[in-house]
């Protein structure tokens, strides 16, 4: 993972979202080179631990954990294992920015040192591997460290922060079994939205 990546979303939110302030970017800057290592080695987490569309347990349940220790307030289990995580700042514009969770029914090959080893069936009972092989890993990440950084800095920043974590990506079902849990009746519906 590269820091350009979190770095380029933190841009997007921080246009939305701050107060003038010359000193956010160097703040940002400094925040992003201190946990970079930390975050890589969150990558790497997720990568060795995949989870299939509409299994992704544990994956939700650390995402869910990391956003609580930041002060959202975070509901689970939204359209299947979908997390909802509301940070409320004073007046300002309503940002959501959504990362996807699933992984692919691939067995991974890279000799990686954290390479999945992950065998489980599938939803018609086949044996598969899963790999993180389409990149939200890394989507999770960045969003993880986007959310993090955006907490951290409130002092400088007005508006609601929305962050969600769909499930079932791949099989393009996740996004609609959110809407139909109620995601825009239950949650505050965003004046802009980044997906990763």
């Amino acid at each position: 993972m590269h820091p350009c990546s979190t770095r380029l979303l933190l841009f997007i939110c921080l246009h939305t979202f701050c107060q003038a302030s010359d000193s956010i970017p160097t703040t940002f800057q400094s925040s992003v080179n201190q946990k970079i290592d930390q975050w890589i080695e969150t990558y790497k987490h997720l990568h060795k631990h995949p989870e299939l569309s509409f299994h992704e347990n544990q994956t939700a349940d650390l995402l869910a954990k990391h956003l609580r220790e930041r002060g959202f307030d975070v509901t689970e289990k939204v359209g299947g294992y979908g997390v909802v995580a509301v940070f409320k700042n004073g007046i300002g514009p309503t940002v959501m920015m959504r990362t996807d969770m699933d992984a692919l029914p691939i067995v991974e090959e890279t000799g990686l040192e954290y390479a999945s080893n992950v065998r489980t069936s599938d939803d018609s009972g086949a044996e598969v591997g899963v790999m993180h092989a389409c990149g939200h890993d890394v989507h999770m990440t960045v969003w993880m460290g986007v959310t993090e950084l955006l907490s951290e800095q409130k002092a400088h920043l007005k508006g609601t922060l929305i962050a969600i974590a769909q499930p079932a990506e791949e099989k393009g079902a996740g996004a609609k079994a959110m809407l139909e849990d109620g995601l825009y009746e239950r949650f505050p519906t965003p004046d802009y939205a980044v997906a990763m």
